[in-house]
This record gives C-alpha cells, structure tokens and sequence, in this order.
C-alpha cells in the first residue's frame, strides 16, 4: 500500500505505546504488535511496528499517560523501515469517553508545549543498583516513562546526581537502563509502602546521541505489563 498525500486533519508527531490486535472475532489466532506511533491526528495514526497487520479491521490501544484509548480502525498503507515497518492507520469507530481524551491530547498536542514522547503510567516492579556502591541494590517499582527519562519509588533517599542500573526481569530477558538521579522527593509515598519518588534520566551509551524512549524498551515494557496484569498479547 502506498502512503496517501491528502489530509483531512491536521497531524502532530507525538510518540506514544500502541498495542495493535486484530479486530475481535476476526483471526484470533494473529498475534498482537506493539510499537510507537509517530504522527497521530483525529482520524488516525501513523506507528511503527515490528510486522505488518493484516489487512482489515483492527483493535489499536494506545496508552495516553495514565489513560487508554482504544479505537477500532483500518490498515491504510505500510512501509518498510530499519526498525520492522511503518504503518498508517484511519480510525473507524471510537467510543465517545476515549474520544473525549484522544482530542484532549490532541489539543495538547497542537498547542505550546507539545511532548514529543509522552510519559505513560506504568507500575512494575524495579531493582536498582548503585553505580560506584560495591553491594547496595534497592528494590523499589516503577511508576512511570518517558523520552528522557523514568519515575521511581525507591525505599531510601538517592543522592543527586547519583548513577543506578535500573533492572526489570521480564519473561523473555533482563532490561537494563543507566540513569542518573535528577530529582528525589522528601518524603515517602502516602501508599503505605514507604517508598520515596526520584526522578531518573537516562544515560546514553558512550558514543551515542541523546537518549529517546527506545522501542525495544517500550515493547518489552508494554509486553511485561500486559503480562502481570492478565491481558498479555497472544504470542
């Protein structure tokens, strides 16, 4: 398929999780795809993804901080690209409480401050261990993650400016992340755990560009979360 030229709305890059399933009903056996959109507008998305989608009715959920969208759409063309494919997406159907928060995000988008990768909830949990600090591991749970960055509760106060390894076990393999304490709260969590919140940016491997929300860690995130809560994609 090709990438059409006509627009009807107007579109903004924004980076956000998307699980695509195939439509309910509908080949239940086709695994589900996750990846990231990169330009998304009223009536649809564009998103990468590790394989094409069949052609036809489809199931997107997308993750808009600590809400989800879900929208029924269409596969309107795809494309190769080095990280699997490049797809488009119309939307067909939405329920009107996910349109009321896909055009508030929208609105957000077109307005001053638009997020090029958006933060997302995610609670998982963590261990971190201090770069420097011979023994020292705190296990703690993330909270949330964006383009240069992550939130997490941890049971003791970092320092700033202290590096950690941030590590999730996953059913397929470990993640690892290098980050550097950016902010740290004064005092726990009111959720009965005794948790403090830092603010973590990430640190890029040596002879690397600025740091983005890498694919493969929001698959592998997504992936994980999915599993824990119950609504794991078919593999």
């Amino acid at each position: 398929m090709a990438e059409p030229q006509q627009r009807r709305y107007p579109r903004y890059e924004a980076g956000l999780p998307v699980v695509c399933r195939v439509a309910a009903g509908a080949q239940e056996a086709v695994p589900s795809l996750i990846g990231m959109t990169w330009t998304v507008s009223l009536g649809g998305l564009q998103a990468e993804l590790p394989a094409a989608p069949p052609e036809g009715p489809v199931d997107l959920l997308l993750r808009v901080g600590d809400r989800t969208v879900a929208a029924r759409g269409r596969l309107a063309w795809v494309r190769p690209s080095p990280e699997g494919v490049r797809c488009g997406f119309a939307f067909a159907e939405m329920e009107p409480a996910h349109a009321a928060v896909w055009e508030a995000f929208l609105a957000q988008q077109g307005g001053p401050t638009p997020r090029r990768y958006v933060r997302f909830a995610i609670d998982l949990p963590i261990s971190c261990r201090l770069q420097g600090v011979a023994g020292v591991v705190l296990a703690g749970r993330l909270g949330n993650i964006g383009d240069g960055g992550m939130l997490v509760r941890l049971p003791a106060p970092l320092e700033l400016g202290q590096e950690v390894e941030v590590s999730l076990a996953t059913a397929q393999a470990p993640l690892a992340v290098t980050s550097a304490v950016a902010w740290a709260d004064g005092a726990p969590v009111p959720d009965g755990r005794g948790l403090i919140r830092h603010g973590l940016r990430f640190i890029p491997p040596a002879g690397e560009g600025p740091c983005r929300l890498d694919l493969f860690l929001v698959r592998a995130l997504i992936s994980e979360y999915l599993r824990q809560t119950g609504a794991a994609p078919a593999e």
